[in-house]
């Protein structure tokens, strides 16, 4: 489920990618924050990426441009212990929403009464950026938006990819559940049962969007759909295989803020931690949808 940006070549892929390497060819990195937001519409959860991805773009070339004007030794030292410091980590829980990915806008989009008809769910239904085709996104469900640079770390979008199907394999077996890929992008419990669902976009080597793992999703909402295209598969959910009600997206984070830091090699620290104004304007930002605060920063 691949959606790729400018400065990126088109292709497919499928989920095992043999070929990607076992360690991260990168330089080091600062810490990678994230942050926690509970209830986002959808709307502003794309919103924010698409903002946080234009930061990240505008940013970089600003250092660039000051290498390309010969800046001395220790400014360009400077400008390198920059890289991957204006990454992170969204960790959402949205509120019910169907999404379709770039393959079924426009003319591939579903009807107006399909539509309708999911709407009447409860849900809101949104066409994405992302890769894939429709899927559901809701409460008890972690979906996590990586805004990474590719490019110091010198990522094939492939082996992202990988890397994220890595990242929530490590996650479940946290829980004592067996989680793996086949043929079909996400991760799966076997060949029917599909436990998370991976779609990506990449802009000038800058990721949004990502992965979304059902901890203890509402899955009567994916019977309503094929979710991902795929007819006759089946959607899980880690509390449904625990028989754990308890089960939720609060208790899954730090599995999954571990397993994301050993797949990626990048310590994990709360945005707040790190960026007391980012994390307040970001919040702002999700409960007003006003950009100002992110704006000045």
């Amino acid at each position: 489920m691949l959606s790729l940006g400018p400065l990126q070549a088109s292709t497919t892929t499928t989920s095992t990618v043999p070929t990607c390497p076992s360690q991260i060819p990168r330089p080091r990195l600062p810490p990678l924050p994230y942050i926690y937001l509970r209830n986002l519409p959808y709307h502003r959860g794309s919103d924010l990426q698409q903002f946080l991805v234009d930061r990240q773009i505008r940013l970089r070339k600003e250092r660039e441009d000051k290498r390309a004007v010969g800046a001395d030794e220790t400014q360009q030292s400077a400008d390198l212990s920059e890289e991957g410091s204006h990454d992170l980590l969204l960790i959402v829980e949205h509120t019910p929403t169907y999404t379709n990915g770039r393959r079924n806008r426009g003319a591939q989009a579903i009807s107006d009464q399909e539509a309708d008809r999911l709407k009447k769910l409860g849900a809101t239904y949104v066409e994405s950026l992302r890769g894939g085709e429709i899927t559901y996104h809701g409460p008890g469900q972690l979906v996590a938006y990586p805004i990474l640079d590719l490019k110091p770390i010198k990522l094939s979008v492939r082996c992202y990819v990988s890397y994220l199907e890595k990242a929530i394999i490590a996650t479940c077996a946290e829980w004592g559940v067996r989680a793996m890929t086949t043929e079909n992008t996400g991760v799966w419990l076997n060949d029917q049962q599909k436990i998370a669902a991976i779609g990506v976009h990449v802009q000038r080597y800058i990721t949004s969007h990502g992965l979304a793992l059902n901890c203890n999703t509402d899955l009567e909402y994916f019977n309503q759909i094929v979710a991902c295209g795929l007819s006759g598969k089946e959607t899980t959910s880690l509390s449904k295989e625990l028989g754990d009600p308890s089960i939720n997206v609060a208790t899954v984070i730090p599995m999954f803020v571990s397993g994301f830091g050993k797949v990626f090699e990048r310590s994990l620290v709360p945005l707040e931690d790190k960026d007391k104004a980012l994390e307040q304007a970001v919040r702002e930002y999700c409960q007003t949808g006003d950009f100002s605060k992110l704006k000045d920063l």
